[in-house]
């Protein structure tokens, strides 16, 4: 069958256009944009157009459409003409984890996409040959997602539009609980029934994983873990360590020390021992796997040093995530801190002025980039100037991004940490700090 993808650019939808082609589907793709993904799906194979056209459609036997497709997008509108099944990007990852026979999706606020990272990385690493799709690349494993074989898959659940609840797991995680995604959710409350009606969905032979302050109460099994004392897997006497954090766990190895920076990370490595740990594997062996996990894309990834200084790129984009970036940037020692942020979409900037400009008052220097603006239309009301302006005397703002790099480039020196925030472009503007 001939699968076409409609917006295929994105993290998510490549995994699974690279997963199809793997199980020898033929797959093409199209993006509004050429970008980093398609030139990659391209060199594996895989057809790639810029721009939308209603031929895409009638070359293709089904389509499946990220949720940032208009419906009135040329493809759509010739594929209801021609009869063919259009299926939402989560339908079409439900299809892939029903293949499966343990079904890992790791879900919540904060940190999925590395925890996700880290479960494939270490599942790989153990021989358990998994099917994976991760909202970034695996940056041991050089991809965001791989076809294995039908005993383990493991997914990103996408809370921020509603759709984890398509998505079957015999095996969920629940990292955290946070209020964003004010297009779609109307109070915390609203995410934590959100959650907690797709958890009920795990078959009570199942495992739910659980972080600290999710108030869920689903019918299956239920662990939970966390940072310092408390219920569960614990990570204990938490400290920074060269470029990586070290911890003690309740339970396993008398000490793990991970590769990638911040206490939030001592977590998640918790709550992927947990789900490794019901899969057969002890906690000894997951906790020695996950301490070989080199990161995942665009999650305190460093771009590059020059001049004596290091830049490093982070997806931050909500004040939890902003303060834990700069949390593990300072337990690298740096001799200057220098924030770069760029707020993304209008209503984060209006909603969560305060708390950025609060977050950002722990580095030492700060420059803010105009709000990104991925889809509709830019909100006059919404300029990030007033994060600025918040932070006070040390911050700057700046309207694009290749003023903010050559501000950066003025200001920097010898033993700085550049650390560069948002889930826009944010990283071709570390890369030209580079420049």
């Amino acid at each position: 069958m001939s699968i076409h993808l409609v917006g295929v650019g994105g993290a998510g939808m490549s995994g699974i256009a690279r997963v199809l082609a793997q199980r020898g589907q033929v797959v093409t793709g199209c993006d509004r944009d050429v970008t980093a993904l398609t030139k990659a799906l391209i060199a594996e194979g895989i057809a790639c157009d810029v721009g939308h056209s209603a031929e895409h459609a009638e070359n293709a036997e089904r389509l499946i459409v990220s949720g940032a497709i208009a419906d009135d997008a040329p493809e759509l509108v010739r594929a209801r003409e021609l009869g063919l099944p259009i299926q939402h990007r989560a339908e079409a990852l439900a299809d892939i984890l029903r293949e499966h026979a343990a079904r890992v999706v790791v879900t919540g606020a904060h940190g999925k996409t590395t925890t996700s990272a880290m479960l494939a990385a270490a599942a790989v690493d153990l021989g358990l040959d998994p099917t994976f799709v991760v909202g970034g690349d695996v940056r041991q494993l050089g991809t965001n997602a791989r076809g294995g074989s039908d005993q383990i898959a493991i997914v990103e659940g996408d809370e921020s539009d509603r759709s984890v609840l398509q998505l079957p797991a015999t095996i969920g995680v629940i990292l955290n609980v946070d209020f964003d995604h004010l297009d779609h959710y109307d109070s915390v409350e609203d995410v934590v029934a959100l959650l907690g009606e797709w958890a009920a969905t795990v078959p009570t032979d199942g495992l739910i994983v659980l972080g600290d302050g999710v108030a869920i109460a689903p019918a299956s099994e239920v662990a939970r873990f966390g940072v310092g004392p408390g219920e569960g897997l614990r990570a204990l006497d938490a400290v920074a360590d060269g470029d990586g954090i070290a911890f003690r766990p309740s339970r396993g190895p008398e000490r793990v020390r991970l590769a990638v920076p911040g206490v939030h990370n001592a977590g998640n490595a918790c709550a992927a021992a947990l789900v490794l740990e019901r899969l057969g594997v002890s906690l000894d062996e997951a906790f020695a796997a996950l301490e070989r996990f080199e990161g995942a894309g665009r999650r305190f990834e460093i771009v590059g040093r020059a001049f004596g200084y290091t830049v490093v790129d982070d997806y931050a984009h909500h004040p939890t995530e902003l303060a834990a970036a700069i949390a593990a940037a300072r337990g690298r020692e740096p001799k200057r801190l220098i924030v770069l942020f760029q707020p993304h979409m209008p209503w984060r900037t209006i909603a969560f002025g305060e708390q950025f400009a609060e977050a950002l008052k722990a580095a030492d220097r700060v420059i803010v980039v105009e709000t990104y603006v991925a889809r509709g239309a830019p909100d006059p009301e919404a300029s990030a100037r007033r994060i600025a302006q918040l932070v006070g005397s040390k911050a700057v703002f700046i309207a694009t991004g290749g003023a903010a790099a050559r501000e950066i480039q003025g200001i920097a020196r010898s033993g700085d940490l550049i650390l560069c925030c948002g889930a826009g472009p944010v990283d071709r503007i570390a890369r030209a700090v580079l420049n």
